[in-house]
């Protein structure tokens, strides 16, 4: 059976030595301590193999984690890897910033080993089911004036399982105000005032 990649770009030499060896355990590890280098094996990759999953440092040397984030982002190649951020700042202004950049989630370090590998496994998780889950129309999704992020996408699928704002939450491991905040703007852009109103872009 094969195991899910994980990419670490963090410029600590010691957090990426002890996190390579923690995910090691269960994952294929890949990891770089600047966001040059992996951007690099990246585009490398030819279209092989890529990561399932990034874990992506914000404060680093050169290229920080928003410029490197923004470089996956506008590749046809990378930009549906999801992304979580990993930082040692704690204002909320750096927090909103992140999550509003479409990362899966912005976790401050130090994080315990059994936090990390139950949040890791958990978006590896949910990113293997997208395909199918909340049995959404793609085509009616694609045809959007504004399409939705990523982020905005999972909430419409769990919206389309008909989950409360408290289920968003506590699954995708975000705030209360984040969550209606995503809420709103799925709404908005599918062009629907009830939450109910989704079943119109189910299958």
């Amino acid at each position: 059976m094969n195991r899910n990649q994980i990419m670490i770009i963090d410029d600590d030499a010691e957090t990426l030595n002890l996190m390579t060896k923690q995910m090691e355990v269960l994952y294929d590890v890949m990891a770089f301590p600047s966001g040059e280098e992996a951007l690099e094996a990246l585009k490398n990759t030819n279209e092989g193999r890529l990561p399932d999953l990034i874990l992506l440092d914000i404060s680093m040397k050169g290229l920080d984690g928003y410029e490197v984030l923004d470089r996956l982002k506008a590749d046809d190649l990378t930009k549906k890897i999801p992304v979580v951020f990993l930082t040692g700042m704690t204002d909320e202004i750096s927090e909103i910033r992140g999550l509003e950049m479409d990362v899966v989630d912005y976790l401050k370090k130090p994080i315990p080993g059994k936090v990390l590998f139950a949040r890791i496994q958990h978006y590896l998780n949910l990113y293997s089911d997208t395909g199918t889950k909340g049995q959404l129309n793609e085509q009616m999704l694609e045809a959007l004036p504004t399409p939705l992020s990523e982020r905005e996408n999972e909430v419409a699928r769990l919206m389309a399982e008909f989950r409360s704002d408290r289920e968003i939450s506590e699954i995708l491991y975000i705030s209360m105000p984040y969550t209606k905040k995503l809420v709103a703007s799925v709404k908005e852009k599918l062009g629907i005032e009830k939450r109910g109103d989704i079943r119109r872009y189910l299958i």
